[in-house]
């Protein structure tokens, strides 16, 4: 198979062999389907598998042995529920999950009608689309070039997939400086890297330079989220208005202005961005719970039951569900209430554990899960056992597993319930958790916005986050004395009190520039006392499924 003529010799060369690919078809109609798979196995390709849904070609990518090579998607598929899957969702999903892997070619099939649509989807990582009908030789020109494109970035891709990520990203410098068929595949990629790696100059220059020659959407967005990750989130929100204005469903494009939106404390503003991501793709479970997690700090808890809901109605068998979602959506049905209130929370409920007992190992499911019995007790009046899940919750604001977003949910529930029942460690554990998770103007922004319901524990937020900001200045006002060693004893003692991450790195930073100064011995404990406070706030992946 590795003769075909179908492909270049600089592919074969590079070891693509069709009769080595896989396949998956995903469309509605039967005959499609066939056609389809009979060119791909005319063409030397046998392993061809097919779904007639987004929802059962998730779980076939989910359950594959191997990821596809190729995978032929309908873009547009009958609505048989209010929130089904289209091709776009399914796309969006498996990127976001981290479910596609770069090798895997994706490609959107559609009629001319829905054009404007699929070429909107192009700019979110799609590799290429067919437009109906498909003829053989279009068909074939065009996964030609795809599985060509995927075959010169073969060393960009495992490179990838082994972490070295500055190698990667040169290697796509390198192609982009050469020019040739892939310069602005390679620019895209090698921006992509750079941006993860925060070395945002490169990003710049290279989409600068591409842009000087191509004026390509993708590229300007990324300049916008360069311009974010630089802190000016006033820049990005300028370069993100002319862009949309102009491209109104590139869908990408409102996720990272809804980001921008967030950073300037614009929450309202933000919260209907996400709402218009929604509606170009509302079967997306990642965008449906980070709109109706921002629509439960707004208070607007009818809304974000309603799209928190849609979330696990879409993502219960979705690696894209966050089960802080699960609990969001419990806490946002306890503020409706009645009998479809009562009924969600169960369903949150149920599902959580469900996913406790295949992962009972799960710190951060324990963790949800006793949340979901605070939020089941508060519904059914249950006071001494939400009084004992609070405080047990409470407990966990010291481990490693409690992050921000579970720092606010306790303090959301805390609000909630101690306008109804005695709770009297409510104010020191809000006190706690702000000292610890407030660690920006926004995340404070959001801890007060969790606290609203209680207006004496909005107002200990606001406070406690003020107490600690001006500890830290104290601290580091005794450098204008040239006092370094008083400023690093006063930084490490606030960062062992409050696990603060902002503090810690400011303790490290500190250290680096002024340890010198200091007697060797006492650099050297000083500095591990701050690494042994590391692994308290160190970064953690968000888990989905059961970590």
């Amino acid at each position: 198979m590795a003769s075909n003529p179908f492909l270049s010799p600089a592919a074969r060369a590079g070891g693509l062999e069709l009769g080595r690919l896989s396949a998956l078809i995903i469309d509605e109609s039967e005959l499609l389907r066939s056609v389809l798979s009979r060119m791909l196995r005319d063409l030397g390709i046998p392993a061809v598998q097919a779904a007639r849904r987004p929802e059962e070609a998730r779980r076939m990518i989910k359950a594959a042995l191997q990821p596809y090579d190729i995978i032929l998607s309908e873009f547009h598929f009958s609505r048989q529920a209010a929130h089904d899957l289209s091709g776009q969702d399914l796309l969006d999903e498996l990127r976001q999950s981290k479910g596609l892997p770069m090798q895997t070619a994706f490609i959107m099939v559609t009629d001319e009608a829905r054009h404007p649509q699929v070429a909107a989807a192009l700019e979110g990582a799609l590799d290429d689309y067919l437009l109906k009908p498909i003829t053989s030789g279009q068909f074939e020109e065009r996964l030609r070039i795809v599985l060509e494109r995927k075959a010169a970035f073969k060393e960009v891709f495992q490179a990838i997939e082994a972490g070295d990520y500055a190698g990667a990203a040169e290697r796509c410098e390198r192609m982009f400086r050469e020019g040739g068929p892939y310069k602005v595949y390679a620019a895209r990629i090698g921006s992509e890297l750079y941006l993860r790696l925060k070395e945002l100059e490169a990003a710049r220059r290279m989409l600068e330079s591409l842009l000087a020659h191509k004026a390509v959407p993708w590229a300007r967005l990324g300049l916008a989220r360069i311009a974010l990750e630089g802190a000016d989130p006033e820049q990005a929100c300028r370069s993100l208005e002319t862009l949309l204005a102009e491209n109104p469903a590139y869908v990408d494009a409102y996720d990272v202005y809804g980001r921008a939106l967030l950073e300037k404390m614009d929450f309202e503003a933000a919260a209907e961005v996400f709402g218009k991501a929604v509606q170009i793709s509302p079967g997306n479970v990642s965008r449906l719970q980070k709109l109706g997690s921002l629509q439960l700090y707004l208070g607007d808890s009818g809304a974000a039951a309603e799209h928190l809901g849609a979330a696990l109605d879409i993502g219960a068998h979705s690696r894209a569900l966050d089960y802080q979602g699960v609990v969001a959506l419990a806490v946002a049905s306890l503020d409706v209430g009645g009998k479809q209130g009562l009924a969600d929370i169960e369903r949150a409920h149920k599902f959580l554990q469900e996913a406790l007992t295949l992962h009972p190992d799960s710190a951060r499911l324990r963790m949800l899960m006793k949340a979901l019995d605070v939020v089941l007790a508060l519904q059914l009046r249950q006071a001494e056992a939400a009084s004992a899940g609070l405080a047990e919750l409470a407990a966990q604001l010291a481990r490693p597993e409690c992050s921000f977003e579970m720092g606010a949910c306790l303090i959301q529930l805390m609000a909630r319930a101690a306008g109804t029942q005695a709770l009297p460690g409510a104010m020191d554990w809000a006190a706690r958790a702000t000292q610890r998770f407030s660690v920006s103007h926004q995340r404070t922004r959001l801890l007060e916005l969790a606290a609203a319901r209680l207006p004496a524990m909005q107002e200990l937020v606001r406070e406690s986050a003020a107490a600690i900001n001006e500890q830290a200045r104290e601290a580091m006002g005794h450098l204008v004395n040239r006092q370094p060693e008083l400023t690093l004893r006063a930084l490490v003692a606030l960062a062992a009190r409050s696990l603060n991450g902002r503090i810690i790195k400011l303790a490290q930073a500190t250290l680096e520039h002024h340890g010198q100064h200091l007697n060797a011995a006492l650099a050297q404990r000083l500095g591990a006392e701050i690494a042994m406070l590391q692994p308290e706030v160190a970064a953690r992946p968000i888990v989905r499924r059961g970590s």
